[in-house]
């Protein structure tokens, strides 16, 4: 297991983590969030939550697989963003 991986166990049980990816990120490939939300189920960790998005890159803008493209962020983003942040401010 790589390294950053195996030091998810020591994240706290009480810190939420939300796992945001585009499914077209070439800097950061949506298989790496898939591994980070599978490790963190098998730590048990109680409070995270993974969303992908489909056509969007980096940048959470539509790109292709191959060239990531700017421009602002996708509603639905922001939507999903401050709905988890909404959910857990105390």
């Amino acid at each position: 297991m790589p390294t950053s991986l195996s030091s998810i166990g020591n994240v706290s049980k009480s810190t939420g983590i939300l796992i945001l990816n585009g499914e077209n990120d070439v800097q950061t490939p949506v298989q790496q969030a898939f591994l980070l939300h599978q490790r963190l189920n098998e730590v048990n960790h109680p409070d995270h939550t993974l969303i992908t998005y489909p056509d969007l890159g980096h940048a959470f803008y539509p790109s292709s697989k191959w060239q990531t493209a700017f421009g602002p962020m996708e509603p639905d983003v922001l939507a999903d963003l401050y709905s988890w942040l909404e959910s857990h401010s105390r």
